[in-house]
């Protein structure tokens, strides 16, 4: 299969919302009184009747919902759990060597299928490593889900990645959250001129917050929790302008948490300026790509020249 060129037989991933001609989306994570219209939420919050209602009211308010599997949540309690197990350790074993793995599987399969057609899309369960995740995905495809790939690029190779562009439509980037900027930076780039081979692929980057490296070397989507921030500094909140921190507005914007129905400073109007505040950094991102294309004349992936795809 030519990397520029992918065929019809490149499988779908999962989720009835997904447009692929809808780029640049900034998807909000956490627990929030108000949500932007796009929401990554995961099933370790959706273990409840109580909690699914919740996802049911975003759906049939219109807002776009990625299922997250649960997987670092599920792992951050199994090291919590046994001392002396790293949190990089506990990801890399085998899924039937996580406590909870088969009940956090049997809700995610759950959900999905009650779900899945009115979802946005739903990560796989990328527990284990490349050669239990492949195993894991092979087993919800066999339930008739279609779960979208986690690649992770400092574990699993770049042939792999090379893979899974080649039979996916989409696939998940991480390694991002916790790395420090400059690994950040430079994943990203790499990650672009890879994604460059393969046009058509949808990458979704787990954990980046848009900033202006999504300006020059721009994935399609990504996830982050930092939206949150006014809630859990409420004495600081950073202002930007086209994605680039530009400044601090300090105490005297703060908001009083523990007046949560004030209308001006309490919880719920933070809640809402921080949903507001995502809704217009996905607008500004998706603008200024749009205009950077239309002035350049050329896609936010240019296909690769002649000796750079034979030096690929």
């Amino acid at each position: 299969m030519s990397p520029s060129n992918q065929s019809a037989a490149v499988k779908r991933t999962g989720g009835g919302a997904f447009d692929p001609a809808d780029r640049h989306l900034y998807f909000a994570a956490g627990d929030s009184e108000h949500y932007p219209h796009h929401v990554l939420l995961a099933t370790n919050d959706l273990l409840t009747a109580g909690h699914e209602r919740r996802l049911v009211a975003l759906l049939d308010a219109g807002h776009r919902v990625l299922l997250d599997s649960g997987i670092f949540w599920l792992t951050n309690q199994y090291k919590r759990a046994h001392p002396g197990i790293s949190m990089d350790e506990a990801l890399r074993l085998a899924p039937e060597d996580i406590d909870g793995f088969d009940d956090l599987y049997a809700r995610y399969v759950e959900l999905v299928q009650r779900h899945g057609d009115r979802l946005w899309g739903y990560i796989e369960l990328d527990q284990g490593g490349r050669d239990n995740k492949i195993r894991t995905r092979a087993r919800l495809e066999g339930e008739g889900l279609a779960p979208i790939p986690v690649y992770h690029p400092l574990v699993d190779g770049w042939d792999y990645f090379d893979e899974l562009a080649q039979q996916y439509d989409r696939i998940c980037f991480g390694n991002v959250v916790q790395a420090p900027a400059p690994v950040r930076l430079r994943l990203l780039h790499t990650l672009w001129e890879r994604h460059r081979q393969y046009p058509d692929l949808w990458v979704h980057v787990l954990g980046l917050t848009v900033n202006e490296w999504c300006l020059a070397v721009p994935p399609d989507s990504c996830d982050s929790s930092t939206w949150l921030g006014p809630l859990r500094w409420p004495d600081v909140r950073i202002d930007s302008a086209l994605l680039r921190k530009v400044g601090v507005i300090d105490r005297g914007f703060a908001y009083d948490l523990d007046q949560p129905a004030h209308p001006t400073r309490g919880r719920t109007a933070c809640c809402l300026m921080c949903a507001q505040t995502v809704d217009a950094t996905t607008s500004v991102w998706r603008l200024a790509r749009t205009t950077r294309d239309e002035l350049l004349g050329q896609p936010s992936y240019p296909p690769l020249t002649e000796p750079e795809a034979r030096t690929s």
